[in-house]
């Protein structure tokens, strides 16, 4: 591997005229620089980033910790903070943690061993103490979604309950649908149990039934496995289901064909996040649409202002809106 001695050796100068040569902090004649610059191409050599971004205290590497990338709404949500990010001529570096508390650990200890930019962060086990532990050594967070939003940090909010709300109405005003059930992702995931507090407050005030409330994976087979064993179990006690996100409603639509229920005709379904396939299901999947267009950007500025602020804290929430397709419609639809 080629080093900076290596270039200094065969240049004729010292590593710190080839260091200043290289971050473009002048200090050498136009021949030096020519000469230096003119080996570094022939030799094809590369800096070492990790020890450049510890010299200079500064980077322009975003890290960006998601729960997954199987799910849909998080592969596209990362695509859009990441072309958000290339239009200000910084990179991000995807932290996959798989909902992980050992790989949200491993992350972390990244973060700050590399002095990243700033943080990103959309995890249900990155808690306060983790987010003061980062400020404090100058890596500015920004939370989003599922994380916590009472903290005294930089946070970007879904409102969730809006979004359960809105759904279970639409289903007992316009779906006619008096028997819910609610299918909800894994104990204790906050954006979950947000939706299920709007599918409870919309209940109440209708004076309709919450049948029941499942929890399960956040998967296709979580989806299927979770409404097919309760609808055999309790044939014709439901007539419309919310589900926390778009994948388990897929799931549970497909239960519903297996056992003979027609939807939209016997049953309503709604969906959460209008993921893509929610479009192209069969019936095409009624969901909340809780990503602006420009989410990527407003992510962003969000971030960089925090950033630039040097941490001061910078709070925005984000009310979702219905997205109506075949799924949800009347039974003479």
């Amino acid at each position: 591997m080629v080093t900076i001695r290596d270039i200094a050796e065969l240049s004729g100068v010292s590593t710190a005229t080839v260091s200043r040569i290289l971050n473009k902090k002048g200090g050498a004649s136009d021949a030096t620089i020519s000469k230096v610059n003119a080996i570094v191409k022939k030799l094809g050599y590369q800096p070492n980033f990790v020890a450049r971004t510890l010299s200079e205290q500064s980077s322009d590497l975003v890290a960006l910790l998601v729960p997954g990338l199987g799910n849909p709404y998080f592969a596209d949500l990362s695509e859009r903070i990441e072309q958000a990010a290339d239009r200000r001529g910084l990179h991000i570096y995807l932290c996959n943690s798989r909902d992980e508390r050992d790989k949200v650990d491993y992350y972390l200890r990244f973060m700050e061993g590399i002095r990243v930019r700033g943080a990103i962060i959309s995890s249900l086990f990155v808690d306060e103490e983790d987010l003061t532990k980062l400020n404090n050594q100058g890596i500015f967070t920004l939370t989003m979604d599922r994380a916590c939003f009472s903290h005294p940090y930089s946070a970007l909010y879904v409102d969730h309950r809006a979004g359960g709300y809105k759904a279970t109405r639409y289903l007992i005003r316009q779906g006619s649908c008096s028997h819910l059930m609610f299918i909800s992702g894994p104990e204790q995931e906050k954006s979950s149990e947000d939706r299920y507090a709007g599918y409870l407050k919309a209940i109440t005030e209708a004076g309709a039934k919450p049948v029941a409330k499942l929890t399960t994976s956040f998967s296709l087979a979580g989806g299927y496995q979770a409404a097919k064993g309760f609808l055999e179990d309790h044939p014709g006690s439901v007539d419309g289901i919310f589900c926390s996100d778009d994948i388990l409603a897929i799931g549970a639509m497909r239960a519903c064909t297996d056992l003979g229920i027609r939807i939209p005709r016997d049953m309503r379904v709604f969906g959460y996040d209008d993921i893509e396939l929610a479009e192209y299901s069969v019936p095409r999947l009624s969901t909340v649409n809780q990503l602006p267009e420009d989410i990527g950007e407003q992510i962003m500025d969000l971030f960089e202002s925090t950033v630039s602020s040097k941490g001061k804290p910078q709070k925005r929430s984000i009310e979702p809106h219905l997205v109506i397709r075949d799924s949800s419609q009347t039974r003479g639809a």
